[in-house]
């Protein structure tokens, strides 16, 4: 009998016995979704693409989740202790956790050693995982990555089947966003050994221990019955801890609606770039909810030597009348005066009601301007263009720009819009003068923001970057606030970017589901607490 066979036998009995208990309100439903694309990889340390993401975190028992509005949850972990220094995190799992595969074989028991394999393969050079660099602040990993040290020198330690530690190089008060996030999943090292490196490629290989397991995936380019459905793991729904639906329908297809028609069903949750979706028609079944979560922002090319001085920057970006750009947003824009959006949160609130943004403007000077441009001959600014993706949802908002600065600078410059693949070329390339770029970022982390924001204007700051790295190594949520605060405000007042509009993404779910949590980062949503 081969592993996989020895270690899954008999387990639809077990399945079967771990029943849900007691009816709760609005518990049993089916509920439908909708993702464009087939999964590329359900491998937790391995995945990027979201839709593979998406059902990771319906699939994985990740130790702390995050509901409808980007706070906190715990998830497998029933409660967690913090070393007073910060550095340690002592982590308890629930009992009575179990993986189970395709058709429900398994119960083998999720333990701490299953957290502990997941990292090490993490800092495993030869996996080649993507999320090294996010789980960098653990002890020893940068280390162990390189090889100077064996993986049992990690910080990351089963004490027993229930208890997982986790030590870190430097306190990081926002460490558990990162327990949340889908890298962190599980892996069972002998089940994992057990697919021969098929791990996560296909149902069969596919093994769940969160809220639901896979009973069925299948995908074909050419085919237009490609769905993965998802049933309720009984085991893994207890009091305080309840899994409610009891099926979760999948549906991959990048034309929702016609999919819709043809398969007589309607998704109970999808996420939505613009407003104009949510119509008349939308209205009579669906509720919306917005998360503005991104920002617009005007940037300096910094590889052009002029840009370098500050006063030029600031002559710049003070010919952009802000108020004026207000009747220039859609309904899918906010005018921004600060960088950071309300769905960022610090302390499980968003970092906006902790500092709400208020007016300010950018001072500086037309003749220091004309000064410089007189000054370098060599560059004909006038032959620039203010560059744009064609996913900008304020289209207007760049003409009125460039109306500001041929007023006020006269500096004559025309918007370009591309689309985003050509527009991302462009700005590896260094050919833009110009840019107006939607920052969102790939988590919920307020470092990350502004580090995307820092890294996109090109300059480079030594206070800016020592801002950002305490943040990443801050003991005390208050402190941190304090701090990205500051970050915020150095890279405002130094004219390395002008913050234009926040930028929304929505949630639209039909009136009789509730509870169904949508990450705007990852795109994802969570489906153990809905209800009908």
């Amino acid at each position: 009998m081969n592993r996989k066979a020895l270690f899954f036998t008999a387990a639809l009995a077990l399945l079967s016995l771990c029943a849900c208990g007691g009816e709760d309100d609005g518990a049993d439903g089916e509920f439908y979704a909708v993702i464009s694309d087939n999964p590329q990889n359900l491998d937790p340390q391995m995945a990027v693409d979201r839709q593979s993401m998406f059902v990771i975190r319906n699939t994985y028992a990740l130790l702390m989740d995050t509901d409808g509005d980007g706070r906190l949850i715990n998830g497998a972990a029933k409660s967690y202790s913090v070393s007073e220094d910060g550095l340690t995190y002592t982590f308890e799992l629930r009992d009575g956790l179990f993986w189970f595969g395709m058709n429900g074989k398994g119960g083998v028991p999720l333990t701490a050693y299953d957290y502990e394999y997941a990292f090490r393969r993490i800092f495993d050079a030869g996996t080649h995982s993507p999320y090294a660099e996010l789980f960098s602040c653990i002890k020893n990993s940068r280390a162990v990555y390189g090889g100077a040290k064996s993986a049992s020198e990690l910080g990351v330690r089963a004490q027993d089947d229930h208890t997982l530690v986790i030590e870190l190089e430097t306190p990081d008060c926002d460490f558990l966003k990162l327990m949340a996030h889908t890298a962190a999943a599980p892996c069972n090292e002998e089940i994992f050994l057990s697919t021969r490196g098929r791990y996560g490629l296909s149902a069969a290989d596919t093994y769940s221990c969160g809220a639901f397991y896979i009973s069925d995936w299948n995908y074909d380019p050419y085919w237009t019955d490609n769905h993965i459905t998802l049933e309720r793991i009984n085991c893994n729904s207890s009091e305080g801890y309840m899994t409610y639906p009891q099926l979760v329908n999948i549906i991959i297809t990048d034309e929702r609606a016609n999919t819709e028609k043809s398969k007589n069903f309607q998704t109970d949750a999808y996420a939505a770039r613009t407003i104009l979706e949510y119509d008349k028609n939308t209205a009579r079944d669906y509720d919306i909810k917005e998360y503005v979560c991104g920002t617009a922002c005007l940037f300096l090319n910094s590889d052009i030597e002029p840009f370098s001085d500050i006063e030029v920057r600031k002559a710049f970006f003070s010919a952009v009348d802000k108020t004026g750009i207000t009747a220039e947003l859609s309904e899918d824009s906010v005018l921004a005066w600060d960088i950071i959006p309300e769905a960022v949160t610090v302390a499980n609130k968003s970092f906006r009601e902790l500092f709400p943004q208020s007016e300010r403007a950018v001072k500086g000077s037309a003749s220091v301007w004309k000064k410089m441009v007189s000054e370098h001959n060599e560059i004909d600014f006038n032959s620039s263009v203010l560059l744009a993706s064609d996913a900008l949802s304020s289209q207007s908002m760049p003409y009125a720009i460039v109306s500001d600065l041929e007023e006020r600078l006269e500096l004559y410059c025309s918007p370009v819009f591309k689309n985003e693949t050509d527009f991302r070329k462009s700005l590896q390339s260094g050919e833009e003068t110009f840019y107006i770029d939607t920052i969102t970022g790939d988590i919920n982390l307020a470092e990350d923001f502004l580090e995307s924001v820092y890294e996109a204007c090109g300059f480079e700051d030594k206070e800016a970057e020592e801002y950002i790295a305490r943040m990443q190594r801050c003991a005390d949520l208050n402190e941190k606030k304090d701090i990205i605060k500051k970050a915020e405000d150095c890279i405002i007042d130094n004219a390395y970017a002008l913050p234009l509009s926040y930028e929304k993404k929505y949630l639209l779910y039909l009136t009789d589901s509730r509870d169904i949590y949508f990450d705007p980062y990852t795109e994802t949503m969570f489906f153990k607490y809905a209800k009908k």
